[in-house]
C-alpha cells in the first residue's frame, strides 16, 4: 500500500469504529464489514450494517436506520476531506442469511 492508500485507510478504519459504536444502539445490530478498492475510493467503499435476525433488520429499516447511518457515515468521512457523491451507495443494512 502506498503511503497515501494508508492514510486513507487509516482515515477510513477511524469512521467505520465511530459508525460501528452508533449503530450498536439499535436492537439486532450484530456487526459491521466493508469493502473497498482505493483505485476507485471513495465511490467503491461499501460498507454493511448486518443485523442478527429478519425481524429486527425489517425494523431497523421502518425506522430510518439506514438513511441516519448514510449520513453520519457521509459527515464523518466529510470531516476528514473524502466526499462521497451518493452516500445511499456506500451504506446498506444487511439482515441475516436465515430464512
Amino acid at each position: 500500500m502506498s503511503k497515501i492508500v494508508q492514510r486513507l485507510n487509516v482515515k477510513l478504519l477511524a469512521a467505520l469504529e465511530q459508525i460501528d459504536e452508533e449503530a450498536k444502539q439499535f436492537e439486532g445490530y450484530s456487526h459491521l464489514s466493508h469493502s473497498v478498492q482505493f483505485d476507485l475510493f471513495p465511490s467503491s467503499l461499501l460498507v454493511l450494517c448486518h443485523f442478527s435476525n429478519e425481524q429486527q433488520f425489517q425494523a431497523a429499516l421502518a425506522s430510518d436506520v439506514e438513511t441516519k447511518l448514510q449520513k453520519h457515515l457521509h459527515k464523518l468521512l466529510l470531516k476528514k476531506g473524502i466526499v462521497l457523491k451518493d452516500p445511499k451507495m456506500n451504506l446498506k443494512l444487511k439482515g441475516s442469511l436465515e430464512v
